[in-house]
């Protein structure tokens, strides 16, 4: 299959819209954002074995367009049954990492807006499986299980989130309780962000999706930053960020939006929208550099 990177086709600025690629384990349907799939392959015929202190759901390491590339049984990681054959090898981006995810079988991609994609209390009550993040409806009869890739390849890849002092860190940030907003749908990531945050002296509220965001921002008329993940259920990034900058009185809020990659059209539709600044997930030197700068600290 060719590259699924097609992000001027469908993510126009504030257009609260997104494509998944559907695949399935055993039974179960599953999706992702295109915009984080690099594309689809045939499992490798050959690959290097794990070494030994790698994750159990690692199968080996293959090489693939001059990467080396992890090669995970996703059914390990979400503890689900899986059916026999070879499958299919969805490569993926996130933090600049690539990862090849093996499913059972790869099926169609979707087009659906964020007010599809639901809260799994919404649709199947309490479903016991943390890796579970939200429900894609693209119909009223079909329901689309949503992982939070994020927090998976978080657990893969530790050195991911690995405290600032680990990874270089210069910038020194002291804030003066200013009160900040985090919208990001992945509790790891929201949690590491609000962590970081109060630590430097910031006052922080969290929002799991797009719609809380907005809620909380025309709650809170103090917050002086807002930091949005794009990609979010219920509404995305750039719609939170156009819902401040049409408020005749709070329009000059800064906003920072971010994203798990580091699309070139991601940052032109959130220039083109007068987002503050755009950055990629955890790179938490430039996230406390632009807070520093935003807040004049």
């Amino acid at each position: 299959m060719a590259s699924m990177n097609e992000p001027d086709s469908y993510l126009k600025s504030g257009s609260n819209e997104l494509k998944i690629l559907e695949y399935k384990i055993g039974k179960l349907h599953l999706g992702i954002n295109i915009l984080k799939v690099s594309r689809v392959i045939n499992r490798p015929e050959q690959y290097a074995g794990k070494e030994a202190n790698m994750h159990a759901a690692v199968m080996g390491m293959f090489y693939d367009h001059g990467a080396i590339v992890p090669l995970v049984d996703l059914s390990v990681v979400l503890g689900l049954e899986s059916d026999d054959g070879e499958g299919r090898v969805i490569i993926t981006e996130f933090f600049n990492t690539i990862t090849g995810f093996w499913v059972n079988a790869v099926e169609q991609v979707h087009t659906i807006s964020w007010e599809q994609v639901k809260d799994t209390k919404q649709i199947m009550g309490s479903l016991d499986n943390p890796y579970i993040l939200a429900i894609a409806r693209p119909d009223q009869e079909t329901n689309i299980l949503l992982a939070d890739y994020e927090k998976i390849v978080l657990e893969l890849s530790p050195s991911l989130a690995a405290k600032p002092d680990d990874q270089g860190i210069t910038t020194e940030l002291k804030g003066d309780g200013q009160l900040i907003l985090v919208a990001e749908d992945s509790a790891p990531v929201r949690q590491m962000l609000e962590t970081e945050l109060s630590e430097r002296n910031l006052k922080v509220i969290t929002a799991r999706d797009g719609e809380m965001a907005i809620d909380l921002f025309d709650e809170n008329p103090d917050i002086a930053l807002v930091i949005a993940d794009v990609e979010m259920p219920k509404k995305d990034g750039l719609s939170v960020l156009g819902h401040i900058r049409n408020d005749p009185d709070r329009n000059r809020t800064p906003v920072l939006v971010y994203s798990s990659i580091g699309d070139i059209g991601m940052k032109e539709r959130a220039k083109a929208m007068k987002a503050n600044a755009h950055i990629t997930k955890l790179s938490l030197d430039e996230l406390l550099r632009q807070v520093a700068h935003l807040l004049k600290l």
